[in-house]
């Protein structure tokens, strides 16, 4: 279930670019008024503290955990939790390519930052985080390039407040009492339902915003800007983004590092999320979207049988395939089909006793359990 927080002086930045378009659409009978922002200016550059930066500069080891392992083109990527035996304290990046590396000091894995490298171009996208903390996560987009000698740099930062002024002057919204309908321009992209009248209703003045959950996805070819609106009620001054769909959008890069942000559309993810045992009720499927990659973790559990917590899957005509390890390490694998709320896992590749091949287990998908960003 996506956070809820309560609006407090540090938890949100000043509003601001709160402005109204008196622009009829057909077949609207509201106005469209446009989004506001929560970024009023840049977020500061990131600098690590001058200890991790010694520790840095004298460690002969670090332990690090895998981003990117791109066997293929010879490129990987890691953060850096610890160097010797001092903690890096949320910084610390290292862009591995052929037998050179790079390390980024400066560049934060608070949250588990995510890379993808594109051999066509030579880009190397990275996605680290900006600002975290309740109902909070913001990223900050680096394209990466290399040197002829394989050394690694930055070649344009994407800076959150930049994409949120941009869409700013896009994003608007109206509301029916019934309906919420985001629109991109004149566009409407999506509509949710206004579930939250018995919360006392939206704040009349800024009612939804933008800023505080914009991630990327690096699944594809080239990165996706995905973003939730908050809603602000007036009972409370709670904000949440519960009642909100997350959109996407293309980012694209100009020579001159200038950032591009294309037509938005809603995330349809129709496998994700939490699932319950259709006998006992527990919690027993969880599959979870990779932003990584665009595929899937899978964790599949059989009451009282065994539990598979390694699966990988992928969306086809079938349905969500994935592959996983058994309890005696052998291959195991099946496809994930949905009916409505309830899905079921028929297992086609198996060894495990009491698990043949056809075998077919079915759960109910657990209200409100949507991932975050």
């Amino acid at each position: 279930m996506k956070p809820v927080k309560t609006l407090v002086p540090t938890a949100i930045l000043t509003l601001c670019v709160m402005c109204v378009l008196s622009v009829a659409c057909t077949g609207v009978g509201e106005e469209i008024h446009l989004m506001a922002g929560t970024l009023d200016g840049p977020l500061p550059v990131d600098s690590a503290p001058a200890r991790v930066m010694q520790a840095f500069e004298r460690a002969e080891r670090f332990h690090q955990h895998d981003i990117l392992d791109d066997t293929a083109a010879l490129v990987a990527v890691f953060s850096i939790d610890e160097a010797d035996t001092t903690s890096t304290e949320g910084y610390g990046v290292v862009v591995v390519k052929g037998n050179t590396s790079t390390t980024f000091p400066h560049i934060r894995n608070v949250r588990q930052p995510l890379a993808r490298y594109d051999q066509q171009t030579g880009n190397l996208w990275l996605a680290a985080s900006a600002m975290e903390g309740s109902g909070v996560a913001v990223e900050r987009l680096y394209q990466i390039r290399f040197d002829a000698d394989d050394k690694a740099f930055v070649a344009h930062i994407v800076e959150p407040y930049d994409v949120q002024r941009q869409l700013c002057q896009r994003l608007g919204y109206s509301i029916d009492g019934q309906w919420v309908t985001l629109y991109d321009g004149r566009r409407e992209v999506a509509r949710a339902a206004n579930t939250i009248t018995d919360m006392g209703g939206f704040d009349d003045e800024q009612p939804l915003w933008i800023g505080e959950q914009m991630v990327y996805d690096l699944g594809g070819t080239s990165p996706r800007l995905l973003l939730t609106p908050g809603v602000k009620f007036t009972v409370g001054l709670a904000l949440t983004y519960d009642d909100m769909p997350t959109l996407s959008a293309p980012i694209t890069l100009t020579g001159e590092g200038r950032v591009n942000i294309g037509r938005l559309a809603p995330v349809v993810r129709p496998y994700e999320g939490v699932y319950l045992d259709e006998d006992n009720s527990d919690p027993n499927l969880h599959i979870r979207y990779r932003r990584s990659d665009g595929r899937y973790d899978v964790e599949v559990g059989i009451f009282r049988l065994t539990f598979l917590d390694d699966g990988i899957g992928e969306v086809g005509d079938q349905g969500l395939t994935f592959k996983a390890t058994d309890a005696a390490g052998q291959p195991i694998g099946g496809v994930v089909t949905l009916h409505q709320d309830t899905a079921t896992v028929t297992f086609t590749d198996t060894t495990w006793p009491l698990i043949e091949p056809g075998a077919q287990f079915r759960y109910v998908r657990q209200a409100g359990n949507a991932y975050d960003l």
